[in-house]
């Protein structure tokens, strides 16, 4: 019982020195500490601590690390006054920090700074708020890829995928490719971005289907419970030949330096004779939190985060970084693969974020995928069609409605988010004097 009670109190003494730590704005050698709460892996961190002394030096400031664990533990942190000067935020609760006056307006700060201008302009925009603030530094984008294994196309001499082919190729070559435990062969929508409300427009529909179908009709793809029952990462599926081809981030450097099959990527089918449009993430970024107390300090370590530091260099946002030539020369296998031409096809063909979370507003994301997450799980294995999905779009929208209510009636609701919230719902054919 006594060893017992000595851990706790070892325990209770060392949160005591952590939120010590994170309350004070100088170091023991009179120093400006910034805290910067951060969302990378291990070895990033790593790499961060290790050159993170060098620019403390040349700067006069030390930086507090504090590894990103979650929204919930940020919260935690803010409502004890304890926020982190810097730290990640991602669309849904960018806009809910802003409105609630916790996060600082860069501009305010960036006004006159020519780093801006080495900004490409979409960057800034996808993390600026409906107010016209920019609350949110977008530190990194990717696309998606078709990576696949060189060698089961050879076997099969099935041709590679390229940037030509389409949805209808797509499924030909995996037919191809896909054989049953006998051996025996089986037989670019647009979306409006900060949505309020669910929708689920006729081309997002027919997306949808053609994703069930290399499932269910096709039968190119298996189910996804059986995925999960194989308890694999993504890379050993490849590398074992359990599947062909994967669709992942790219670039993703734990999943490249994993793959140990001959291997290349492609862009992502087009489908049939639409437009080319790929894929482009904007989830999230840095924000600077308005209780930090040295927010030019703070503005130039996210600068520097994104010019020098290991944590995303070379970084896509900036207009003249070689970002391809960067992350080839660091991972020669790059050069052998047609990495550059699927990032070149997403910067000239940017099909934005289709996904859910991103897609719809800050203030109906949670109400919208509460209710649309479980059908999701039914639609993707097979018990739901898209059509019965779809009429369920006005009970999710009701329920939406619902959590609006609320919202509008927080007092501390900035009033220029409260505008733009009931403008936008007028537009939806709303009554707006019944939500206040």
């Amino acid at each position: 019982m006594c060893k017992l009670m000595k851990s706790v109190q070892a325990i209770l003494l060392a949160g005591f020195a952590l939120a010590l730590a994170s309350c004070t704005d100088k170091s023991d050698d009179a120093r400006v500490v910034i805290s910067l709460n951060v969302p990378a892996n291990a070895n990033l961190l790593q790499a961060l601590r290790e050159q993170l002394p060098k620019y403390e030096t040349e700067h006069g400031v030390r930086v507090q690390l504090i590894p990103f664990t979650g929204q919930e533990k940020l919260y935690a942190m803010m409502a004890a006054g304890q926020a982190p000067d810097i730290f990640y935020t991602n669309t849904v609760v960018r806009d809910q920090l802003a409105a609630e006056g916790r996060l600082l307006d860069l501009n305010t700060i960036a006004a006159g700074d020519s780093f801006v201008q080495q900004i490409r302009p979409e960057f800034i925009q996808r993390g600026t708020s409906i107010d016209g603030g920019w609350y949110q530094f977008c530190d990194w984008t990717y696309t998606y890829a078709v990576y696949f294994n060189k060698t089961l196309f050879d076997q099969t001499h099935v041709p590679y995928p390229d940037s030509n082919w389409t949805w209808s190729k797509m499924i030909d070559r995996a037919r191809w490719l896909t054989r049953d435990l006998n051996g025996e062969r089986m037989n670019g929508a647009e979306f409006t971005p900060n949505a309020l409300l669910f929708d689920l427009p006729q081309e997002s529909q027919e997306a949808l289907q053609a994703y069930l179908d290399l499932i269910y009709h096709n039968k190119v793809m298996p189910e996804i419970a059986f995925t999960q029952a194989q308890g694999m990462q993504v890379s050993q599926m490849l590398n074992t030949g359990k599947v062909a081809m994967v669709v992942e981030a790219a670039p993703n450097l734990d999943f490249i330096t994993a793959l140990k099959v001959d291997w290349d990527m492609a862009p992502l089918p087009r489908m049939g004779d639409k437009p080319p449009l790929y894929f482009r993430s904007a989830s999230g970024g840095l924000s600077l939190s308005s209780s930090c107390r040295h927010p030019h300090e703070a503005w130039k370590l996210m600068k520097w985060l994104v010019t020098q530091s290991p944590y995303n260099t070379p970084n896509p946002i900036l207009r003249e970084a070689d970002f391809v030539g960067g992350w080839e020369a660091r991972y020669p296998k790059l050069r052998e693969t047609h990495f550059r031409q699927v990032w070149e096809l997403s910067e000239r063909y940017d099909g934005g974020d289709t996904r859910d979370f991103v897609r719809y507003s800050s203030w109906s994301s949670n109400a919208i995928l509460e209710q649309l997450s479980p059908k999701m799980d039914l639609l993707f294995a097979g018990k739901m069609t898209v059509a019965q999905l779809v009429q369920q779009t006005d009970e999710i929208n009701r329920n939406v409605i619902s959590e609006l209510r609320k919202i509008l009636r927080n007092e501390n609701l900035q009033p220029a988010f409260r505008e733009k919230i009931n403008e936008e719902l007028r537009l939806q054919n709303v009554v707006v004097g019944d939500l206040e």
